[in-house]
């Protein structure tokens, strides 16, 4: 991520603006129309900013069209994926992906959750499960920048590795 799409970031969450307005201009910004109506370089400031004026929530124009006029909506991808980590830390929560061949129950999961809040001392977990049968067997489980891979495909990798080397 950019230096400047973090601070977008920290200045929209520093503006505490209500969930539904934030959750309405991602939409717009991610619809492409929008994204590239606000981002061509050969449509004038004012008529951007009329634009935004109508499709936006109040609470958020002004934070759009700054981005606008600098020329930074192409970091609205960014800028959303850092204000989503901010209100995680926020929360006191940590964001998890847990992949796997064989899906494990709710109290599997719960149980994971768990250990993933004690482990890192969170208050709670996004966890996202994934289904990848090209796993073999076993788990990979990230947690932020951590991974834990205790899948089948990775030990055969390694053992073919180690082999080769002989």
């Amino acid at each position: 991520m950019t230096v400047v799409a973090d601070n977008y970031a920290k200045v929209l969450m520093d503006m505490d603006i209500a969930g539904e307005d934030i959750e309405t201009m991602r939409a717009l910004l991610e619809d492409q129309r929008v994204f590239e109506a606000l981002g061509n370089p050969f449509i004038d400031r004012h008529s951007k900013n009329r634009v935004i004026d109508q499709l936006f929530p109040a609470a958020v124009c002004n934070f759009v069209k700054v981005m606008s006029d600098n020329g930074d909506i192409a970091l609205v991808d960014e800028m959303f994926q850092a204000y989503d980590q901010l209100m995680l830390n926020r929360k006191n929560m940590v964001q998890a992906t847990f992949t796997y061949v064989t899906k494990p129950d709710d109290a599997q999961v719960e149980k994971l959750k768990q250990l993933i809040c004690r482990q890192y001392g969170k208050d709670g977990v996004e966890l996202t499960l994934q289904e990848d049968p090209s796993l073999v067997g076993g788990f990979i489980l990230a947690v932020g920048d951590s991974v834990l891979d205790k899948s089948i495909r990775t030990a055969i990798l390694k053992m073919q590795r180690h082999f080769a080397v002989r």
